[in-house]
């Protein structure tokens, strides 16, 4: 084997193993993620029956929804791996385009969730009532997001011991500094999310046109 076969070899084992290092996490969260996605098309339709089913429905969608969202927060392995034995290129080139590629994937799914639920209630509701709804389904996420990295719930918990999360989430939001990273989370996920709908509607309009 010459030189550069071996340079070439270390360098592919070097990025598969970089690249390996989160492909689990990445997957798992990713299908959590398209859960309340996959549920919007079935639950969002005007001929949809609002029967125990379609309730029943509404409830996961919004239990898994802040799992979408919460794909921003894995950013932080972004800087965990950095500060293992890799090399500055297989940074640049593995691991940050792998988590830019996850990190879109999971908040595109959240945007489109909430544009889907958005022209659902179009039919029932003013647009300052919808405002209000945005802001209250974006601010549930947020504390989905708060309880789940910090506090390590998951949204099975919300099932298996509701009574753990709530008093656990109401002691969070009893304290002020919590409270106040909570808002600043809440203003970043606003941001982002309207961000990335006037991008797609931009994006929509150019494919039409």
């Amino acid at each position: 084997m010459t030189a550069s076969s071996a340079q070439l070899f270390n360098w592919i084992n070097i990025s598969g193993h970089l690249f390996n290092q989160s492909t689990s996490r990445i997957i798992w969260n990713l299908f959590l993620a398209f859960i309340p996605f996959a549920l919007s098309f079935y639950l969002f339709r005007l001929t949809a029956l609002r029967n125990l089913w379609w309730w029943i429905s509404l409830l996961i969608f919004v239990a898994f929804l802040p799992n979408a969202p919460y794909i921003l927060t894995d950013s932080i392995h972004i800087v965990e791996l950095s500060q293992r034995n890799y090399p500055h290129w297989a940074i640049v080139l593995v691991l940050i385009p792998q988590y830019m590629l996850f990190i879109c994937l999971g908040f595109e799914a959240y945007v489109i969730s909430l544009v889907k639920l958005e022209q659902y209630l179009t039919n029932f509701m003013t647009p300052k009532y919808l405002s209000l709804v945005n802001g209250f389904v974006h601010s549930l996420c947020i504390v989905g997001i708060y309880i789940g990295r910090f506090e390590r719930f998951n949204s099975w918990d919300f099932v298996t011991k509701p009574g753990t999360v709530l008093i656990t989430t109401i002691q969070d939001l009893e304290n002020g500094w919590k409270i106040l990273s909570m808002a600043i989370a809440f203003l970043t996920l606003w941001l982002l999310s309207e961000l990335i709908k006037l991008v797609n509607e931009k994006l929509i309009k150019s494919y039409k046109l």
